[in-house]
């Protein structure tokens, strides 16, 4: 357990800064070929393989390592990859034709045969697959040509095509367990070498043009100090998110930086337990909302830097709809407080909460300030952190009154069935707050199956209300994606979903 704490107007900048410019003086600099970007990272990826790929790390990575029968464009909207058209004669049937020319990396092409056999290798139970639950409308497949399949479902799936994204294998791997650390896909770039906490990967194709990226060079360095560090010294040359707020001061000092930030997809919130004696009313949940000054908190820990959000969704989804404002209303907070039963108390306080948190600095920041302002209405509120591994496990399980996560990269409106559907507690979802209606999981249902996409967004816009007013969840702000670029790189620009394929196409300036 910690005790609560001031986190307004500490020193750690000063702290920070006095830290980097010590740890400068015993540096080297490194000078890289021309043609390597060296990129930085708290995790490299936990594997290559698209098939078992549940972490932001490898996702990320998988990105130049491999290509889907389509692409998420900037709405989140399929678009033809590897496929080059498809149609949809009705709500169980799918038919793709692919791309000419389309080559693995061993330079075999990439035929009917190996979409099919990756898909099935998915379904295959013995291999595990955490996407196979995905993909459990598919009924049967069949190639009808080398660049021709069909796809029958055994229901409507209106999901089913932004799935279609999950890179392509070779058939004859396919149907081999996982390739952690070695693999062949059909990106733009090939695995050169992993070795520890350096993966390096060679584009698959020649270069057309001077100063462009030729390997990427993902250097895995866990401490956000010495990350900085490394890309102030030219040891690197980019470092994107997992920054602490107090060290984007320094980072903006810096003469031969570039710092670009925009709202992401990143969804940050404080989970309730609603089978919880004191939460099952929607007036406590309401009044812990109103308690937070979002504005203030974001200033204060974060730089400024994120968007206010009020759903999963960013503001400019084509399934997203615009909701009533949270505002910060303590008044009206404590009058609700008063309404469900819960008067304050001699000692001032109304009821006592446990928030479960992770060791994370900045997660345990926000924790006491979440505390401190809903003592302001009579919630006493204890902090309890754990390392990550035991925080998420009790948040699994349900072991909890109050906690903070995010949700990373959310593309697909089909999230909001699998935390909202009363058939979704954990472990068969991730409906971690015990979150169950009727009508609710009635209109989920039918838009996991609707085909219509204008029909989909006005049934989606019920379901984001109805959530708001039964406040499933304190919605918090997208977290911001911060990228920070050396002296060597120009022409990157962040993405809202986080992506660094973008690298690929930037600049890369003599030394």
């Amino acid at each position: 357990m910690i005790s609560r704490m001031g986190v307004y107007g500490s020193g750690r900048c000063t702290l920070t800064g006095l830290l980097l410019s010590l740890l400068l003086l015993s540096c080297q600099q490194h000078t890289p070929a021309q043609d390597v970007l060296r990129i930085g990272m708290p995790e490299l990826p936990a594997t290559l393989d698209p098939r078992y790929a549940t972490d932001a790390a490898s996702h990320k990575v998988h990105e130049f390592l491999h290509r889907g029968l389509v692409h998420l464009d900037d709405h989140f909207r399929p678009q033809p990859d590897l496929a080059l058209s498809w149609e949809h004669p009705g709500p169980l049937l799918w038919r793709f034709t692919l791309k000419q020319g389309m080559r693995f990396h061993d330079g075999q092409n990439v035929q009917a045969e190996d979409v099919v056999a990756t898909l099935n290798s998915i379904l295959d139970e013995h291999l595990a697959s955490p996407l196979r639950a995905g993909f459990a409308a598919i009924e049967r497949m069949e190639v009808t040509s080398p660049q021709q399949l069909t796809i029958h479902l055994n229901k409507p799936d209106s999901s089913f095509l932004t799935r279609l994204s999950v890179g392509i294998l070779p058939a004859l791997l396919a149907v081999k367990p996982q390739q952690a650390q070695s693999i062949i896909g059909a990106g733009p770039f090939s695995l050169l070498s992993w070795q520890d906490n350096d993966l390096r990967l060679r584009r698959a194709t020649p270069l057309t043009q001077a100063n462009r990226v030729n390997t990427l060079h993902f250097v895995r360095v866990k401490d956000a100090v010495t990350r900085c560090l490394k890309l102030v010294r030219g040891e690197i040359d980019f470092i994107q998110n997992d920054l602490p707020p107090h060290l984007l001061p320094y980072l903006k000092k810096q003469p031969n930086l570039q710092l670009a930030t925009r709202a992401s997809t990143t969804f940050s919130y404080v989970g309730l337990n609603m089978q919880d004696e004191i939460l099952d009313d929607v007036r406590v949940r309401h009044a812990l909302a109103l308690a937070l000054d979002r504005e203030r908190l974001k200033r204060a820990l974060l730089s400024d830097l994120p968007l206010l959000a009020e759903s999963i969704l960013t503001p400019d989804h084509w399934a997203s709809t615009a909701l009533t404002e949270t505002l910060y209303a303590p008044e009206q907070a404590k009058k609700l407080l008063d309404e469900a039963g819960f008067p304050v108390r001699a000692d001032g306080t109304r009821f006592h909460l446990v928030y479960r948190t992770s060791t994370d600095p900045t997660r345990l920041q926000l924790a006491t300030a979440f505390a401190a302002m809903w003592q302001e209405i009579g919630v006493d509120v204890s902090i309890e952190s754990l390392e990550w591994g035991g925080f998420y496990a009790r948040i699994k399980r349900g072991d909890f009154q109050l906690f903070s996560l995010s949700w990373v990269s959310i593309v697909d409106p089909d999230i909001y069935r699998w935390i909202l559907h009363s058939d979704m507690w954990p472990p068969k979802g991730a409906n971690r707050g015990r979150y169950a209606n009727q009508q609710m999981d009635t209109w989920l249902e039918k838009a996991s199956e609707m085909e219509d996409v204008q029909s989909r967004k006005e049934l989606y816009a019920l379901i984001q209300q109805q959530m708001q007013s039964d406040q499933v969840y304190i919605p918090l702000w997208f977290e911001p994606v911060i990228a920070v670029s050396g002296p060597r790189l120009r022409g990157f620009l962040p993405t809202p979903d986080g992506s660094l394929s973008g690298l690929a196409d930037v600049q890369l300036l003599a030394q």
